[in-house]
């Protein structure tokens, strides 16, 4: 029997109203296996966090269908408890609440309360090296900090699927690789669940790719592993995971460049 993709996307599109109206997304099809962390590249405005938020439920697309984890969007119930998402880490958190007191607000969200909270926060804090931190306000930490607290959130209840929109966005060229570290870990720990990742930090990210989607201007132009996409495109084999990816984006987008470390 084939294994249920972790995503499947048919036809998503959006478009948001103005003068003129702006498609944010033209109908693309995709999917996500289980065990996959697949990285979606484009420049701002390419349809990345429109397809993210989509995916997450917090937008409702005017076409197309998709189901996560089995899922249709509509039972947005049955998708939401199946899936940890991280937007944008500095505006995910009450800053006056400490590491431990957000956790718990957004822990008591998936029913994980008392005896549960406390062993489930003891393993993250010991996987994600946050002791240091974890009691102090969210205010006063640092982007990585915040970034790792992010991740954590997401971790929370174990879910199938994580849909991390530039989830290292403000951190780092060390902190953006240490968030990666942690996110392979746990899907080397969890083996049947997915990924689905935004980000520039080509860097950061290229060691761990082995998929990638290419979005621009709301078009989807390339799905695949990177060494098949540049024989595809006749680029010349570059000499690293990075040089690979900028490779893609530049061929792709006709961008020159995005944050390669």
């Amino acid at each position: 029997m084939t294994p249920r993709p972790a995503i499947r996307v048919q036809g998503l599109a959006k478009t948001y109203p103005g003068r003129p109206p702006v498609q944010a997304l033209h109908p693309i099809h995709f999917q996500v296996d289980a065990g996959e962390l697949t990285v979606v590249l484009g420049p701002n405005g390419a349809g990345k966090t429109t397809l993210f938020k989509i995916l997450a439920t917090l937008l409702r697309p005017d076409d197309g269908e998709a189901w996560v984890a089995g899922a249709p969007l509509w039972e947005d119930r049955a998708v939401r408890a199946r899936i940890g998402v991280i937007t944008d880490p500095d505006r995910s958190f009450f800053w006056r609440l400490d590491g431990r007191e957000n956790l718990r607000f957004f822990a008591a969200g998936h029913g994980i309360r008392g005896r549960a909270f406390q062993r489930r926060l003891d393993e993250l804090v010991a996987a994600l090296g946050m002791a240091e931190f974890i009691h102090r306000r969210v205010g006063g930490l640092s982007s990585g900090q915040r970034g790792r607290l992010a991740l954590a959130r997401a971790l929370f209840h174990r879910p199938d699927i994580l849909l991390l929109d530039e989830p290292t966005r403000s951190l780092d060229p060390s902190a953006a690789g240490d968030f990666m570290r942690l996110l392979e870990d746990y899907l080397a720990d969890q083996p049947q669940a997915s990924a689905l990742l935004s980000t520039h930090r080509l860097g950061a990210a290229a060691p761990f790719t082995r998929r990638v989607l290419i979005l621009h201007q709301g078009r989807l132009l390339a799905d695949g592993p990177p060494d098949v996409l540049i024989a595809q495109a006749g680029l010349p084999q570059p000499e690293t995971r990075t040089a690979a990816l900028v490779q893609l984006y530049a061929h792709f987008t006709g961008r020159e460049t995005v944050y390669g470390r």
